[in-house]
């Protein structure tokens, strides 16, 4: 383990859930918006969006129920996103004090289970739709991705955001023109017969 005398390194992730020395901490405030922003625009996040009205919920029920959970996940999770630049921790390990450190256990249970069905969900859908687009095996592009995303794991905090930053650029690129075009297509009056 390093002090927070030595000099940070570039490479492999050394710090993982461990406490991140002050001269080791580094980025701005504007990259966690790309962040963010790819870590939920995506294809999982539409699909699992749909279920309530695919599976028989009605519009307005289902619409109260996603703000009713954003508000109140959002405001108790800012309150570990500011905590977290201050203590130099992850937010699982900063929820002992919250939770104790058996109760931080249990969310740390809830949490693994939730990303690997979601890693899981993302690998399955990036496969699909990789090869519907690019053709070839969807096992072939399942294990691509996968490979893809442990490398930028393994490799750490600056590939994702790198990664993240270079996706959200590309994913504006692609389908800010798509929106452009169907809202002028909403907007186009419609022909009276």
């Amino acid at each position: 383990m390093t002090t927070a005398s030595e000099p940070r390194v570039s490479g492999l992730e050394s710090r993982s859930i461990d406490y991140v020395p002050l001269d080791e901490r580094h980025g701005k405030l504007w990259h966690l918006g790309p962040l963010w922003f790819m870590s939920n625009a995506q294809i999982a996040t539409l699909a699992v969006g749909l279920i309530s009205i695919t599976e028989g919920g009605n519009l307005l029920w289902s619409l109260v129920a996603i703000m009713a959970g954003t508000v109140i996940g959002t405001f108790f999770m800012a309150f570990h996103s500011a905590q977290g630049p201050q203590l130099g921790l992850p937010q699982m390990i900063q929820s002992r004090p919250q939770f104790g450190y058996v109760g931080a256990l249990l969310v740390w249970l809830f949490a693994y289970v939730q990303y690997a069905g979601f890693n899981v969900f993302n690998t399955i859908l990036a496969g699909d739709a990789l090869h519907t687009t690019v053709h070839g095996s969807v096992r072939l592009w399942v294990v691509v991705v996968t490979l893809v995303a442990f490398v930028i794991a393994l490799v750490g905090y600056d590939i994702i955001h790198r990664a993240e930053r270079i996706l959200t650029y590309t994913f504006l690129v692609i389908f800010e023109p798509a929106r452009i075009a169907s809202d002028a297509n909403w907007r186009r009056p419609v022909p009276r017969w």
